[in-house]
């Protein structure tokens, strides 16, 4: 039982070591700090088209 907690704490300590990066990066993407730059992307190529037809 004992090997079982440690095995658990230590596969933990290494998951967590491995997917921090990937959780700093994510984290405005999930928090949607970059939808108002989206929509100004999409805004400026929208009223950027083409208007000769």
């Amino acid at each position: 039982m004992l090997w079982l907690i440690a095995s658990l704490i230590l596969l933990q300590t290494v998951m967590h070591w491995l997917f921090e990066p990937v959780v700093q990066l994510l984290t405005p993407w999930a928090g949607l700090d970059v939808l108002p730059w989206l929509f100004a992307i999409v805004g400026i190529w929208i009223f950027t088209g083409r208007s000769g037809r």
